[in-house]
């Protein structure tokens, strides 16, 4: 399931639709035709540091874990199946446009006015109904200021998901480093992993 909900994330697994995180580049159809065509294997088993160059971070991955490997302008990482839990590291320009309210990041904006640009590109997705917001706080992000979103949203099949979105400016980018499962069971086992792969990210 490779896009999330700002962008052209559609995942089918075990007969569900969901439409995962922000902005990204790939469906999960595109995932697996690239993988065809190349010959290599859509994931592979992740454990330990992992580091994004392009991306300009490194994060620790969890062992168990799997990594899309056709998804080149960020990462994302399940355990059981994009359906049931992803984590996703990505990163957006100042200055680009965003997917569903056509605004743009200003140079010099600060950390919750970024906040509240990002809830706007969640609630302006088609494909999120239901939006609650559940918590928006200001945080430390790799030892700088940024943000915390919790919000939760009933996906276009009616299932309800929940995501912890974290958030940093920085050079000239803004970070995402996002986790969403079900609401109920699979969002609060794997919880805890997530938050210790988001207390490992660093920029480079």
């Amino acid at each position: 399931m490779v896009e999330l909900l700002q962008d052209k994330w559609e995942g089918a697994v075990s007969g569900l639709r969901l439409r995962p995180f922000p902005p990204a580049g790939a469906t999960l159809a595109l995932v697996f035709l690239l993988s065809a065509l190349s010959g290599c294997a859509p994931w592979v088993q992740v454990e330990g540091p992992y580091r994004m160059d392009s991306q300009g971070c490194e994060v620790t991955l969890p062992a168990g874990w799997r990594r899309a490997t056709t998804v080149g302008d960020s990462l994302l990482v399940t355990r059981d199946g994009v359906n049931l839990q992803t984590i996703r590291i990505e990163r957006v320009a100042i200055g680009d446009e965003l997917t569903h309210t056509k605004r743009k990041l200003a140079k010099g904006i600060s950390p919750q006015d970024v906040a509240e640009v990002e809830l706007d590109e969640v609630r302006s997705d088609q494909g999120v109904r239901g939006f609650e917001l559940l918590q928006n706080v200001p945080v430390q992000v790799a030892g700088l200021p940024g943000f915390k979103l919790v919000y939760s949203f009933r996906a276009v099949n009616g299932l309800r998901l929940r995501r912890v979105h974290y958030g940093v400016l920085v050079r000239g980018w803004v970070y995402r480093v996002q986790y969403q499962a079900p609401a109920r069971y699979y969002f609060g086992r794997d919880l805890a992993t997530f938050e210790r792969v988001r207390e490992s990210f660093r920029l480079l």
